[in-house]
């Protein structure tokens, strides 16, 4: 019985794989997220961890001013944090038609159908997750990346304080014209 419904959750992927990759252009992102997707169970039982880069491990107090000496302290400290943490979220995205759209939607909801599929297959999830120190790591990971966002933040406004040039960046374009 149960291998009748692993049988159908594979051939629901594969045919929900197939349509991703004939629909959209971003063939590699479906297949990070498929991939990400197929390591769920792997993270839940304790045999794949996310790393937590080195520069968010160690930071443990973002408010800290201690190493802040001038304006090139500042930014490249927060360069380091960029390149780490990756864009900010107000910056601005690519402009993409509806088709494209389209095939981003087609993508999300089979990554998502795919991660839904293999969070099933482990039974009593939560409980494995908590036991293998699984939920505990995740937890982890996330706090990490909300210091190091939490320490970009500070440190632009800290940089702005000290009067540090082109420390903020400019308004995303919509947000430019409102202002005219």
């Amino acid at each position: 019985m149960r291998v009748r419904n692993l049988g159908k959750c594979a051939v629901a992927l594969a045919v929900c794989l197939g349509v991703a990759a004939c629909s959209t252009g971003r063939t590699a992102d479906t297949r990070r997220g498929v991939t990400g997707a197929a390591s769920i169970p792997l993270r839940d039982v304790g045999l794949m961890r996310q790393e937590i880069p080195l520069l968010l491990r160690n930071l443990q107090y973002p408010y800290s001013t201690a190493s802040l000496t001038d304006c090139a302290a500042v930014a490249r400290e927060i360069s380091q944090l960029d390149a780490v943490l990756g864009p900010e979220s107000y910056q601005p995205g690519p402009n993409r038609n509806i088709w494209d759209r389209s095939g981003d939607f087609v993508e999300d909801q089979t990554i998502q159908a795919a991660e839904d599929a293999a969070s099933d297959l482990i039974p009593f999830r939560s409980w494995v997750r908590r036991i293998s120190g699984a939920s505990r790591a995740e937890r982890d990971a996330l706090r990490a990346v909300a210091n190091g966002q939490q320490r970009r933040t500070f440190l632009r406004g800290y940089g702005a304080s000290l009067g540090c040039p082109s420390i903020i960046p400019p308004p995303p374009p919509a947000a430019r014209q409102r202002q005219n």
